[in-house]
């Protein structure tokens, strides 16, 4: 019986596939065996369709469990894409020979889901050990970057090379066996599966047969004569099954990325690219190290930063000698960091870490095929995609939405959508300090692989995106009755344009909103609602019920909120201040002149029986909406400051009072001097007590506010008006003493120190 050809490689190893490559084309195979899962064999022949353009990754999945998924990816530098490649073109059978993933997916348990979402061939437990103390050996902290400069870089190696790749191993795994560390039983159910199928092949008549496996199984297939076939049978007797599917997907550079370790990902994915398109591309003569560099360059001009040929030629040289330095035959990966940082960086870690995110790991969409087998929803999905026409792409990109285009409000319903199915491909940002505003919306994009499961899982929701979400809304709301959850999700419903899921959810608010004991919550949900209300025309949204819902919470709060705002700790008194706020903005915008004596008359209780913080807060919004003249407000602030009160809950009043802007000390000159007075008489071992409150409610003013504070606090005598200050009462020497402290107050010390008396 023939001997098969064994190709212990590194999984997307461009230093592997190479030699690889060389060998095949030396010494064509009749049948290849690839490790892989054998369900995707059925998917091989797509490889060589011209819109399959990696990177890609198989997807066998439970379709009952969806939690039992692997992912099998592929770049166009892996071993495992080149082997399948050669054999389609040259017309020679290729098969998965790994452990089927139905019979896998059966050995996990249940709880162990959030690792079954993994890269298919990586080991549960890598055989760590040995390669480290071997790369120890060979003088490298990482076994990774030992493979790497031994296999992956230089010159193309021949079969030759393999059979030194397969006694190494060999070596390690004997010296694994004599530490006493046994295999994962799901490792030697794995080998024994391979062995069986190397056995059928050769069963068939099959005498050139090429294995191209992780060079951790060489080993075990190379000794496949002595182990009994009744040993593998007995130990694959018995195993069960569960139904699986399989497609492909677009995978990513940074997901390969990401994946590092054993058997799982690689170190650089887009330096591999580099290395890979050198070797074989007749295009790139250059040396891929000069390629990278230049190429790094590039980047960095393009940014507006400085990167001169001269310093692209020293890093190449620099690189060179690190590279001769370390014995290896060219720059690898640390060596290109190094000279990128020292030569193009000048020394800084911030220009690199652009390059190494476009060069390093890169940031490539593979994309499958329209003929790739989808669920109704993935199909649904893409045809979705078109017509709004837009790009996954990996890379974050940013996008301008206005409203009143027809066109702009399909993006927006489609990503809405996504996001009610836990597919974040699009995250809403701020516009004019809301999510949302108006006819505008601003999103940030970047489409993630992961991303494919969760459109799987979708797919169980219904066959379309716009059904499958619509459930969702509806399954979301049956699982919550906190009503600033269900207000959130009643605004996500309008936005996406769920008709369908609305009556259910209106009936639900409503009855949440009739039984709701904690006004707290009820604030919440105003201003959601009064922004759903005024900006809902934008979309020609339907907003039936939501004024009958601001009826019946804005007159219950102002009952009840103000008792909410009584005897709290300053913690819970600053979320809630929040809330009075969010309430008083949205009567504001919603009805002001029907609710204006209902929500001021709760303001009075406010300011007169809450915590000092959210009294403070009261008397701020009773004097804005004159609902209290300067004279009552001097009165009341007065009182609040006297020597009285504690001083530190004058100075949380004083929070309250002032929050959100200093206009109000800078136009009403009355309100300023209690503030000075206050200030003034402080005790000189309680002002610095008080120093950290007073810092906190000045640095939320904004810098023109706080000058002009400044100026008016060096203008002020401590009790007076500034209309009875003359040259002959100003002290300048009594006045420097305080100016220290004046500018650590209002966060300006070089405005106080550099202006002359």
């Amino acid at each position: 019986m023939h001997a098969p050809i064994i190709f212990g490689i590194r999984h997307h190893g461009p230093g592997s596939a190479l030699s690889m490559l060389r060998a095949l084309e030396a010494a064509p195979p009749d049948l290849i065996l690839v490790e892989g899962p054998p369900e995707g064999e059925a998917l091989l022949s797509l490889v060589n369709d011209p819109d399959m353009q990696p990177p890609v990754a198989l997807l066998v999945y439970n379709p009952k469990n969806l939690h039992q998924a692997s992912f099998f990816p592929f770049a166009e530098f892996s071993p495992e894409w080149q082997a399948i490649r050669f054999g389609l073109q040259h017309n020679i059978p290729v098969r998965f020979m790994d452990l089927p993933m139905e019979l896998t997916f059966a050995l996990r348990p249940e709880e162990d889901s959030a690792v079954q979402l993994q890269l298919g061939w990586a080991e549960k437990t890598a055989p760590t050990d040995p390669f480290t103390e071997i790369a120890r050996l060979a003088g490298y902290a990482d076994p990774e970057r030992w493979w790497e400069a031994m296999f992956e870089r230089g010159p193309a190696g021949t079969a030759e090379t393999f059979a030194v790749v397969l006694e190494l191993m060999r070596a390690l795994r004997e010296q694994k066996v004599h530490r006493g560390i046994a295999e994962t039983r799901e490792t030697l159910l794995r080998e024994a599966y391979m062995r069986q199928c190397l056995r059928n092949a050769q069963k068939e008549g099959f005498k050139k047969i090429a294995i191209v496996c992780g060079a951790w199984h060489s080993p075990a297939l190379a000794d496949t004569e002595q182990v009994k076939i009744a040993a593998d049978k007995n130990l694959l007797k018995g195993l069960k099954k569960v139904k699986t599917q399989t497609t492909w997907i677009p995978w990513s550079f940074d997901r390969l990325g990401a994946q590092s370790g054993y058997g799982a990902g690689v170190l650089a994915p887009a330096w591999y690219q580099i290395l890979w398109n050198c070797s074989t591309h007749t295009s790139e003569s250059t040396s891929p190290h000069v390629l990278w560099f230049s190429k790094a360059a590039q980047l960095l001009r393009t940014k507006d930063m400085t990167a001169a040929s001269s310093q692209v030629i020293e890093a190449v040289r620099l690189s060179e000698t690190l590279a001769a330095l370390r014995h290896t035959a060219l720059p690898g990966i640390e060596e290109l960091r190094e000279a990128a940082i020292t030569v193009l960086c000048e020394g800084a870690e911030k220009p690199y870490e652009l390059i190494e995110q476009q060069l390093v790991t890169g940031d490539v969409l593979g994309a499958v095929p329209p003929s790739t087998p989808l669920v109704p929803l993935r199909a649904d999905f893409e045809a979705q995609v078109r017509s709004a026409r837009l790009k996954l792409q990996t890379e974050s990109q940013s996008l301008q939405l206005d409203l009143r285009e027809s066109a702009h409000t399909q993006k927006s319903r489609l990503l809405h959508r996504l996001r009610l199915l836990n597919i974040p491909w699009g995250k809403p940002e701020a516009v004019g300090g809301r999510k949302e505003g108006g006819f505008h919306e601003h999103w940030t994009l970047q489409w993630m692989p992961d991303f494919e499961i969760q459109l799987i899982e979708a797919g169980a929701l219904g066959n379309t995106v716009e059904v499958a979400a619509g459930r969702k809304a509806v399954y979301r709301m049956r699982e919550t009755n906190r009503l600033s959850e269900l207000v959130d999700l009643f605004d996500t419903v309008l936005k996406a344009d769920l008709g369908a899921a609305l009556p259910a959810l209106v009936k639900k608010l409503r009855t949440v909103t009739a039984l709701a004991q904690d006004s707290l919550d009820l604030a919440q949900t105003v201003l959601p609602l009064v922004e759903v209300l005024r900006y809902g025309h934008a979309r020609q949204l339907d907003l039936e019920g939501i004024e009958q819902l601001l009826e019946q919470i804005v007159p219950r709060l102002c009952i009840q909120l103000p008792a909410a705002c009584r005897a709290v700790n300053e913690t819970v008194a600053a979320e809630i201040l929040r809330d009075v706020l969010a309430v008083n903005r949205g009567i504001h915008l919603w009805r002001p002149e029907a609710y204006a004596a209902a929500w001021q008359a709760a303001l009075v209780q406010i300011s007169t029986h809450g915590a000092p913080l959210l009294a403070g807060l009261g008397s701020r919004l009773l004097f804005e909406q004159k609902a209290q003249t300067t004279a009552e407000t001097a009165l009341t602030m007065q009182f609040r400051l006297s020597r009285a009160q504690p001083t530190l809950e004058a100075a949380q009043w004083l929070d309250g009072f002032l929050n959100g802007s200093g206009l109000l000390l800078l136009h009403q000159p009355t309100l300023w001097q209690i503030l000075d007075d206050w200030v003034g008489g402080l005790d000189a071992v309680i002002f610095p007590e008080m120093l950290p409150v007073l810092r906190r409610t000045f640095s939320r003013f904004s810098n023109p506010e706080r000058e002009k504070m400044l100026d008016l606090a060096r203008t002020t005598p401590n009790t007076g008006s500034t209309a009875d200050l003359t040259l002959e009462t100003w002290d300048a020497k009594r006045a420097a003493l305080v100016q220290p402290l004046l500018a650590q107050l209002f966060q300006s010390p070089g405005k106080v120190s550099e202006r002359e008396q």
